[in-house]
């Protein structure tokens, strides 16, 4: 990880981003751009674009007052930190054209999960749209006798999905790596509920020889990085359940997985794998988008 970029939050008083960022910025050798962001209707007030731009400016320096004692707080005068207030309020898509301009290997920010059909907030827009991994913190600390999870679709024979899988598991490594901490997989063996109820199929039979056709890539992976059979969990059910279960079962400190990048009325119907763990997550979330 070369930079960091880490969005401050304007709600949280504990700033979880910043000082997770900051101790993963350490961890790495990365640089770290710090943003915040700022915005109000300015409609109320007289029309009057000097009024209006004076009102704006006001708010913009309070809230750089606010960062500088933000920053303050947080010992980073060891690293290289770029500062920033913006007035934005799509703050998604100003995070996602930076990204775009500038060599940012990793978004970090504090998660916020709702979501309806009519609104959708910007953690949801990062995770379709952002061009590099987006690190989405919950509020427990980091521990280096946790690992890291990266959840893998070990089934599939689409080179974008088996390209996307080396991306996760890259990824996951080199955060385990910086944290001290150790690497897992978890693949979810997802059969049709619907065939099994019907009794189609013997699901038990089906799940063993699925297993078994897994073997020679499990030994691979394993190979290629020095991982021992028990880091690497194989568990029916379907990737919203089963991922959650691992990372409580093994006490992960963060989850790394792929995300399609859905949009539109199929993202907020359908979803994305991604999303729905993210519902049921405990811990960190790390969304890898497939290389471009």
């Amino acid at each position: 990880m070369d930079k960091l970029l880490i969005v401050m939050d304007p709600q949280h008083k504990h700033q979880i981003a910043l000082s997770r960022g900051v101790e993963l910025a350490r961890a790495t050798g990365a640089s770290v751009d710090i943003v915040a962001f700022v915005h109000e209707y300015l409609d109320a007030l007289p029309n009057d674009p000097v009024v209006q731009e004076r009102a704006k400016k006001a708010l913009i320096e309070m809230r750089e007052k606010w960062l500088e004692q933000m920053l303050a707080l947080t010992d980073c005068t060891d690293l290289k930190v770029n500062v920033r207030v913006v007035w934005e309020k799509q703050i998604h898509q100003w995070i996602i054209d930076y990204c775009q301009q500038e060599r940012v290997s990793a978004v970090i920010k504090t998660e916020n999960r709702s979501e309806t059909l009519l609104y959708t907030p910007t953690d949801w827009h990062l995770i379709r749209a952002c061009p590099v991994p987006v690190m989405l913190l919950a509020e427990l600390k980091w521990n280096k006798a946790h690992p890291i999870l990266a959840a893998v679709d070990l089934g599939t024979e689409k080179p974008v999905k088996k390209a996307l899988n080396n991306r996760i598991i890259d990824q996951a490594w080199h955060l385990a790596k910086a944290m001290g901490s150790e690497l897992h997989l978890v693949h979810a063996l997802h059969t049709s509920v619907l065939l099994a109820d019907l009794e189609i199929i013997d699901t038990a039979a089906h799940e063993r020889k699925r297993q078994e056709a897994l073997t020679p890539k499990i030994e691979h992976l394993c190979h290629t990085w020095h991982l021992t059979p028990e880091q690497v969990h194989i568990v029916s059910g379907p990737a919203q359940k089963v991922i959650p279960s691992v990372a409580n079962k093994i006490k992960a400190d963060m989850v790394v997985m792929g995300t399609t990048g859905k949009t539109g009325l199929a993202a907020r119907v359908i979803g994305n794998t991604a999303e729905k763990v993210l519902t049921h997550l405990r811990t960190d979330l790390v969304a890898v988008k497939p290389a471009e």
